[in-house]
């Protein structure tokens, strides 16, 4: 083949890598070799390129690693809860649609049936209606939910998986229409409005996560917008879940760092109600999804890849006590 100019321009930069197809280089040495000016250049561009892969990768600071992570994540906001709840709803059930009957039987990570497992989705979210509004504010927290399955599921247990998933749809849509029924600064389940519905969003997406497993189903995961959601209700409960589990780190300030589609950067007091500091005493980094499954205690602390800047103990702690109020 012949090169003209313009194909000359559009190959120098991959002939200078030695990323040319066999036939485009001979004709590029070709050409090179009938045009001195178009020879230094190549020459001037294979120098370049050796100098680039002498100098080898260089480790960025972590100054400007952070600024990188975050102008990322805020590219990637936060969903309204509703609407978390809605799209974790609809992953929910589309993996419930893809079940064959031997699945129902299979046994989940906190040591329900899947089958069972569906009827407790349905009892906690009829819980979180039933104290929504006016009425008076019953906590439905990780004790009541343990209690309220284990009251309410021997009733369901002749039920068929169809009564079971309509018992479920009943009840979701119940949750989800709470947030055109009530006003923004209404409670439900002992909760802000808001609260409870990522609340729900975030066990959704825990429980897909338990039937996947259980049943050798692949998932794609939430999308990044619903894992930003969540990842904000973690975070800003942490103060609460270091007092819960009796760690006292009065005056400190800690900035996580969460990496990954739907990451982010937060600043917190770790102690509730305290001001946040100037300057953090902790750098937490930590994958989104890991920290999230983390906070719903499907990873113990040594499971959860992090990294530490600062007070090592500080960061440890935060992530130990991240499961303070994790359910079933």
């Amino acid at each position: 083949m012949d090169v003209t100019r313009d194909e000359f321009q559009d190959l120098v930069g991959a002939y200078a890598l030695d990323a040319c197809e066999p036939e485009e280089a001979i004709a590029i040495d070709a050409y090179l070799a009938a045009n001195p000016a178009a020879a230094a250049e190549a020459e001037r561009l294979r120098d370049a390129a050796a100098w680039l892969g002498a100098a080898g990768a260089l480790n960025p600071p972590a100054s400007l690693r952070d600024r990188v992570l975050a102008s990322a994540a805020e590219r990637v906001g936060p969903v309204p809860p509703v609407d978390a709840l809605r799209r974790e709803t609809a992953r929910f059930e589309r993996l419930l649609d893809s079940l064959e009957p031997a699945d129902l039987d299979a046994v989940t990570y906190n040591g329900l049936t899947v089958r069972d497992l569906v009827a407790h989705v349905a009892i906690i979210d009829e819980a979180f209606v039933a104290g929504a509004g006016d009425v008076p504010q019953a906590l439905v927290g990780a004790a009541q939910v343990v209690t309220l399955t284990a009251a309410e599921l021997p009733a369901m247990a002749g039920w068929s998986f169809v009564q079971i998933r309509a018992r479920f749809r009943a009840a979701r849509a119940a949750l989800v229409d709470l947030d055109d029924r009530l006003p923004a600064n209404a409670r439900a389940g002992g909760y802000s409005l808001a609260s409870a519905l990522v609340i729900r969003a975030f066990e959704t997406w825990t429980h897909l996560d338990d039937i996947a497993s259980a049943v050798g189903r692949s998932d794609a995961g939430a999308e990044p917008p619903v894992l930003r959601t969540m990842a904000e209700l973690a975070v800003h409960t942490l103060p609460m879940a270091m007092a819960a589990t009796g760690y006292e780190y009065p005056g400190r300030t800690a900035r996580i760092v969460m990496t990954g589609p739907g990451g982010g950067d937060w600043t917190i007091a770790v102690t509730a109600a305290e001001p946040v500091g100037a300057v953090p005493d902790v750098v937490l980094r930590v994958p989104v999804v890991e920290f999230c499954r983390r906070f719903a205690d499907r990873l113990a602390v040594d499971e959860v890849p992090f990294e530490i800047e600062g007070d090592a103990a500080l960061a440890r702690a935060l992530v130990d006590a991240a499961p303070a109020f994790a359910g079933l």
